[in-house]
């Protein structure tokens, strides 16, 4: 008995010691913030598990209580002032390393992939490789094999006309992003659009394994476990992760199906997939190009290239319709590049790029949908950094090695940078004033981390938003020629807000956009 009782003082003690170092004696205790943040991981678990994803909404109001910077875990630090962006996350030129922060990288079960890679100089390496797949270059030369799924998801809108049936944008778009993404993984297509609704099981998959999200980030080797267990088990435990440990395991098994041909197969063609390229890479090590490592990376292209992709082209869809006025100027443009709707899929992709209100309203969109809606935490493994606060003055010195985040959703909400932050409104971006605000535009990152798929994203988005708005009409502009009218359906503005931080943000009609098909 007398063991036991040594044991349970042994843990007050060590209780008390270390809520004493946390409060009072940690690198950071004399940053501000509240005490129970400070304190206790579970601050921040009750907001985001039992609230559902509302951390973030809390950090804000510690911003507006406390400053531009604060303490928002016992181990983390956050800033809300967009200037000091630039200082955490630096650029590839600027000779600083960031290395991400470990809270950010094990939730997933893909600790070897990009995104979940540690150390700033492991990270260059193994963009490295996957960055002449992601250049501008590179987009316009896959735009023919865009455009043969794009061709694909016109004709399957035309199907719904006067059908009276609500079609989901989500999972239209997600289709097509999907069979876009497995397009440039692996050169071979899923054709999920060509299923009668839009085949959404890799996106569930996807969405699971994000919204997990709290629940891994507590308990990281459930990942570990839920692989090792048999997969009928693992669905019957939890259906939602069930689906991601298959994706995880078909992804992987596409991997391994590349890796095991010969290099002759691919010798001589234009585009090659991705992640054969990877595996015969001159830039990386064996170990690196190993099946086990590139699956990763594959399965994170995938849930990437799926459900952002997807959200953004989904809610513009709303903004298109619930704003006239901008659709009026945006068709107005494009019929100057596409005179006649004969000419839609024909136009290339560099003219699109020079057409400035497309290109806003595009901006705008990725303002206002958060490819990922969580902090993203990074540390300097050199030194300190410091913040310096231009409205007191004062100068505060992080230490070494301290998790520092900042999040795109807040910034993107800075109303002195964007006045009525939560309007769409693409006029913002054009002129001197759109240059200017490019600055504080971080939906996919910035510095040596900025998200690899970006290139591919605004090219995607620049042919899908032209064409389709070049074909159709809103019940409210017209410009004479279109082949039908889409018009929303039992979709209002509160459902398309966001209602909570998954990693993804979280949105208050989880079903999503839905929208009908009529003639002229």
């Amino acid at each position: 008995m007398e063991y036991i009782w040594a044991a349970l003082v042994g843990v007050i003690a060590y209780a008390i010691y270390g809520a004493i170092w946390r409060l009072y004696l940690s690198p950071i205790a004399h940053f501000p913030g509240p005490r129970m943040a400070a304190l206790t991981n579970l601050y921040e678990a009750y907001y985001n598990n039992w609230l559902g994803g509302k951390y973030l909404y809390r950090i804000q109001e510690m911003h507006d209580q406390y400053g531009p910077i604060v303490r928002i875990s016992p181990s983390d630090l956050h800033v809300g002032d967009p200037e000091f962006y630039d200082i955490l996350y630096p650029s590839t030129t600027s000779g600083r390393r960031a290395n991400k922060s470990p809270s950010l990288t094990k939730f997933f079960g893909l600790d070897q992939s990009l995104f979940s890679t540690i150390d700033h100089d492991i990270h260059r390496m193994r963009r490295a490789a996957l960055l002449p797949f992601f250049s501008t270059s590179y987009v316009r030369k896959m735009q023919p094999h865009f455009q043969e799924r794009l061709d694909v998801l016109l004709r399957r809108i035309s199907g719904f006309k006067d059908t009276g049936e609500a079609v989901n944008a989500n999972c239209m778009f997600a289709a097509f992003s999907n069979d876009i993404t497995q397009m440039l993984a692996f050169r071979q297509c899923s054709y999920k659009l060509e299923t009668p609704n839009f085949d959404s099981s890799e996106r569930d998959a996807s969405l699971s394994g994000a919204q997990s999200f709290h629940v891994t980030k507590r308990i990281p080797w459930l990942n570990d476990v839920m692989m090792a267990l048999p997969e009928w088990l693992v669905r019957r435990l939890s259906p939602a992760l069930g689906s991601f440990m298959r994706q995880k395991r078909t992804t992987r098994a596409q991997v391994a199906d590349l890796a095991s041909g010969s290099k002759d197969e691919w010798s001589g063609r234009d585009i090659l997939p991705i992640f054969r390229a990877v595996m015969d890479s001159p830039k990386l090590p064996p170990d690196e190009r190993s099946v086990d490592r590139v699956a990763q990376d594959a399965q994170m292209l995938l849930m990437a290239g799926t459900l952002t992709q997807a959200s953004i082209l989904e809610h513009l869809m709303y903004w298109m319709v619930d704003n006239p006025d901008v659709l009026r100027k945006l068709k107005e443009e494009l019929r100057n590049a596409m005179p006649s709707i004969d000419d839609v899929g024909k136009v290339p992709l560099t003219k699109l790029e020079s057409l400035p209100y497309l290109t806003a309203v595009i901006k705008e969109s990725v303002r206002l949908i958060y490819g990922n809606s969580t902090p993203h935490f990074r540390y300097d493994p050199d030194g300190p950094l410091v913040y310096e606060d231009k409205v007191t003055g004062r100068s505060w010195v992080i230490p070494p090695k301290t998790s520092v985040g900042m999040t795109s959703v807040l910034l993107h909400h800075n109303e002195q940078h964007f006045p009525n932050s939560k309007k769409f409104s693409p006029e913002r971006w054009l002129g001197d004033e759109g240059k200017r605000l490019d600055k504080y535009n971080v939906g996919f990152g910035k510095g040596s981390r900025i998200c690899v798929g970006m290139n591919q994203a605004y090219g995607v988005m620049r042919l899908v938003l032209a064409q389709i708005w070049r074909l159709w009409a809103s019940p409210d502009v017209s410009i004479g020629d279109e082949i039908g009218v889409l018009s929303l359906y039992n979709t209002t503005p509160h459902d398309v807000q966001m209602s909570g931080d998954f990693f993804v943000a979280a949105y208050n009609k989880p079903q999503g956009v839905e929208f009908k098909v009529r003639s002229m």
